[in-house]
This record gives C-alpha cells, structure tokens and sequence, in this order.
C-alpha cells in the first residue's frame, strides 16, 4: 500500500478502493467485465482479457477453462484460438509456470523459436506490443488466472505494475467466485453464444455458422471456443450435450 502512495492522488486511492469493494458483488462475467473496464482509469491500457486456465504437472498451462474479453480484437482472439497460439505464447506459459508480473517487452525478447517469434509478429500486427499480464494460482482447482492489460503505453511508467499487482488478489477472487461458486452463473451464455451454439447443435460448420449469422468464420470460432471454455467440454458434440442438460439451449 505504500507503494501506491507514492503513485496515486488521494481521489485515485478512494476509486482505487472502490473497484476493491465493487469486486466482492462481482458474481458474472458481465460484472466482472464492468470492474476490469474501471481499471483503465488507473492504467492506460486499450485491451483488456481475462482467463482461467488449468495447471498441468509440470506447472504448464493445460488449457483455458473460462475466457472473459473486455476488449481485445474479436478477430485476434479467434486467431490466437484457431492456430493453438496458447501452445507458444511466451507470456501465457510464464504466467502459470511462475504468476509472476511480466511486461510483454521483456518476455517478448527471450523468445527464442520460430513459433515463439511468428507469435509476437502477428501479436504486432494486431498493435499488442506493449502490456502487462498478472495472475494467481489457484492450487486447489489446478487451475490459475491470468489478466492481460495491453496498450502502447503500458510499459512506461512503473505505477501500471503498482496498480495492478494491488488489484490482483482481488480481480483472482471475482473470477474464481463466478466460475466455482456452487449454485454461480460461470454456464450464462452470451446472446450470440447461444446462437452460435444452437446451430452447432444443428450440426453446422464453423463456415456456414459465418454465412448465415454473417460473421467471419474466426469470429464464429472464437465463440465457439469460448462455448467450450465456459461449459468445460472438449468438443462441440459435448458442448451441446452440456447445454442441453443444464437448459442452456433447447432440444
């Protein structure tokens, strides 16, 4: 806390600890999307995205088990999606080998393979060059956060990191609350999820999801993917058949 002090006016203290309290009502991702979309009025971050992924055993990322995009481009999420780019983000695998605060331009220059390296270019392309990314383990559900704030100012000034590393513990706890709470809402479906869903349940591509919805197909992948994420399946057939027992889509 004495470290915010030195970075934070007195008004910004008191909003600061009003994103603390509005934390603990934080119960959906609709909620949880409201709170991170305050932060930026701490640190200059353009996009936002936060995750739950699950820690394998040799503490690597296994997989996201919940996305929730604040406002991150819909086509380079569904392109991150798409290519398996969570296989070789330097800064994803740090996050969960060692939750500690990374900014992207450090990660960035120990990437050493030609994935790693394609990776951060097409990152570039999408202007996600500059940011910082925080997150916890959370041991007792082998699983972790991780929040990723980007903006091309966000490695200048050391109270970015002061800001978020307070709010970490806080921004972990509402998004574990609304994916393991008992009796939580972590199944709500967005509006087009439950579109997208339905006609997967119709047995319709990814492509001609595009077509009728008239969306890009990585945009339609990217719902997909976050379909899966959200009902914890491995596939489309079992997305559907999750959604189905929960009431989530009709029959």
């Amino acid at each position: 806390m004495q470290e915010l002090y030195r970075h934070l006016s007195k008004r910004e203290l008191e909003a600061l600890l009003e994103i603390v309290h509005q934390s603990l009502l934080v119960e959906q991702d609709d909620e949880l999307h409201s709170l991170l979309l305050r932060v930026k009025e701490f640190v200059p971050c353009a996009n936002i995205v936060a995750g739950l992924g699950r820690i394998g055993p040799s503490r690597n990322f296994d997989g996201f088990l919940k996305i929730v995009n604040v406002s991150y481009p819909l086509d380079w999420i569904a392109l991150y999606l798409e290519k398996g780019y969570e296989a070789v983000d330097p800064v994803l695998k740090r996050n969960f080998h060692s939750f500690q605060t990374q900014l992207w331009s450090d990660t960035f220059r120990e990437a050493t393979s030609p994935r790693e390296k394609a990776f951060v270019k097409h990152a570039a392309d999408f202007g996600l060059v500059q940011g910082i990314t925080i997150g916890m383990p959370a041991r007792r559900h082998s699983a972790g956060s991780v929040f990723s704030f980007a903006g091309p100012e966000m490695g200048e000034h050391p109270r970015h990191a002061t800001v978020l590393e307070y709010l970490l513990p806080h921004l972990h706890v509402a998004l574990m609350r609304i994916a393991f709470s008992p009796g939580g809402k972590a199944l709500s479906l967005s509006p087009r999820e439950r579109e997208v869903l339905q006609w997967m349940k119709e047995g319709k591509t990814s492509w001609e999801v595009s077509q009728i919805l008239r969306l890009s197909e990585r945009t339609v992948n990217f719902h997909v993917q976050n379909v899966l994420a959200k009902l914890h399946a491995s596939n489309r057939s079992q997305a559907v058949a999750v959604a189905i027992e929960q009431g989530l889509i009709g029959l």
